[in-house]
């Protein structure tokens, strides 16, 4: 957060993710990964604040959680969320309130399929990620944050026309995270 007078802030992320991939013939939130990175972040101009992010991103899907079916897809990222954002709900030295949207790219760097029709396919998966994103932080403290983010991928991880059952995997997620002010 950022105190009067500060243009420059830095923050450690850390937090979860519960994502799907659309087209897999799985459904649900039901992959859990690890959400955390660094974040600096501008004040550009009054209540309005650019920012940039460097994550670790696990993404995925997954069979119903207690279903006892094995069927699962875990990717993980390198993300690089760029993002504008607008402050609101003046507290004394710092706002409550951080509203923000962007882009962000994410490079694959690993992957783990085990689901019976694509798992021969992981080496054509797409290495790049464009992805757009919402989300939302309340502010305890000038310090601590408690933010939510949608993010939903503009380009397939896999178009693959000759498997028409799972041409079009598309990535999307929800972001539960902690922000922590240096």
């Amino acid at each position: 957060m950022m105190l009067k007078g500060q243009t420059f802030s830095a923050a450690v992320i850390a937090g979860a993710n519960a994502a799907q991939v659309n087209g897999d013939l799985l459904a649900g939130y039901n992959k859990l990964g690890i959400h955390g990175g660094l974040r600096v972040s501008v004040e550009v101009a009054n209540k309005i604040d650019g920012a940039l992010e460097l994550l670790f991103s696990q993404r995925g899907s997954r069979s119903s959680i207690g279903s006892g079916d094995p069927r699962k897809m875990h990717l993980n990222y390198v993300e690089v969320p760029l993002l504008i954002g607008y402050r609101d709900w003046p507290n004394e030295d710092y706002h409550r309130m951080l509203f923000e949207g962007g882009l962000s790219y994410g490079r694959l760097i690993s992957n783990t399929v085990s689901l019976a029709g694509i798992e021969d396919s992981v080496d054509e998966f797409n290495p790049n990620d464009v992805s757009y994103l919402l989300g939302a932080t309340y502010f305890g403290s000038s310090r601590v944050g408690y933010s939510f983010r949608y993010t939903n991928s503009l380009n397939f991880l896999l178009n693959d026309r000759e498997r028409p059952e799972f041409g079009r995997l598309r990535s999307y997620f929800l972001s539960f995270r902690i922000l922590f002010y240096l």
